[in-house]
């Protein structure tokens, strides 16, 4: 049985400051290799790494040298990451060699739900105009339309998904769910995706919170947003390429959608020449709903939980199984 002292930890500078005296009562015996700077790390010592934390405060700026140092881990066998998401290549290719993979599935749930619904009271309140009234030191009022009462559907019922319905249900709107198993223990009332567009033609507000994967890829097309209410609203803190972004456009223009939320897009950054940019119906942000330093330190409590468990031989939390 392997133990403590066979495994060699990866772990930035910043998650050993802060988790040193948990790890060393789990493991006493277990060497570390800190990461510091943000340069890979030399191939003779990335090579003997077995366990890895890709932690929040690696990325975005560090990632670059994190990644491309486990890449070259070939006695890599379990790798955490604070994300949600693992649709990307470097997470397939872990799982293809082997490696063991678990996320931080609900760490983000909190801001990135207050986020989605920071976005609606935005739109419904045309907020952008206030400030470019206060802007110009304009007294100028004009209406708003109230979330009390409306119909928001939430697609994709994830711990994020979830926490949006909450929110919702707390603010009184009527709210529907989607995911792929309902479990009757949702916030709100959730159904299969049988039903995505009986739930999206009622809809006054779609959230979406999907993971990636090959069926919802572009799922948001034209045929969806046609489907759509007449003036509804369109938010996404999923994935950018659960969206077709050309008729999320086509949708805007025509007056069809009234306005939309984007936190993630197809190409990140999104370029300039992005008509998106421009339209004062749309709301962008940086791919950064779920920045918060909260976020990150309840995913390295993941982590330190999920130490003592592979230490220990036990299931892990949040292990994604292809």
């Amino acid at each position: 049985m392997a133990t403590d002292s066979s495994h060699v930890l990866l772990i930035s500078d910043n998650v050993w400051g802060r988790h040193q005296g948990r790890i060393r009562d789990i493991a006493p015996d277990m060497e570390v290799i800190v990461y510091e700077g943000e340069e890979p790390i030399a191939d003779d010592i990335i090579q003997r790494v077995t366990l890895a934390f890709f932690s929040q405060d690696v990325w975005p700026e560090r990632s670059r040298g994190f990644v491309l140092s486990t890449m070259k881990a070939t006695s890599l066998q379990w790798y955490h990451t604070f994300s949600a998401g693992v649709d990307s290549p470097f997470f397939i290719d872990l799982m293809d060699r082997g490696v063991r993979l678990t996320n931080s599935s609900g760490a983000t749930a909190s801001p990135i739900a207050q986020t989605a619904i920071l976005y609606m009271l935005a739109l419904s309140r045309n907020a952008r105009a206030w400030f470019e009234h206060q802007d110009r030191h304009e007294w100028q009022r004009h209406d708003l339309v109230e979330l009390d009462g409306a119909n928001l559907a939430v697609i994709g019922m994830g711990p994020i998904g979830e926490e949006i319905a909450r929110l919702g249900v707390a603010l009184n709107m009527n709210v529907e769910g989607i995911r792929r198993t309902p479990t009757g223990k949702e916030p709100c009332a959730t159904y299969s995706f049988d039903a995505l567009h009986n739930v999206l033609a009622k809809a006054d507000w779609v959230a979406v919170a999907l993971p990636l994967a090959d069926e919802t890829r572009n799922l948001f097309n034209a045929e969806l947003f046609g489907i759509m209410k007449p003036g509804a609203h369109f938010v996404n803190v999923g994935r950018g390429e659960l969206v077709d972004e050309p008729a999320l456009i086509n949708a805007l223009r025509s007056g069809h959608l009234a306005g939309a939320a984007l936190d993630v897009f197809a190409t990140e950054p999104l370029p300039e020449d992005s008509p998106l940019w421009d339209m004062k119906n749309v709301i962008i942000t940086p791919h950064s709903s779920g920045a918060s330093p909260k976020a990150g330190l309840r995913s390295e409590d993941l982590f330190v939980e999920n130490l003592a468990k592979f230490l220990a031989h036990e299931p892990m939390r949040n292990e994604i199984h292809r």
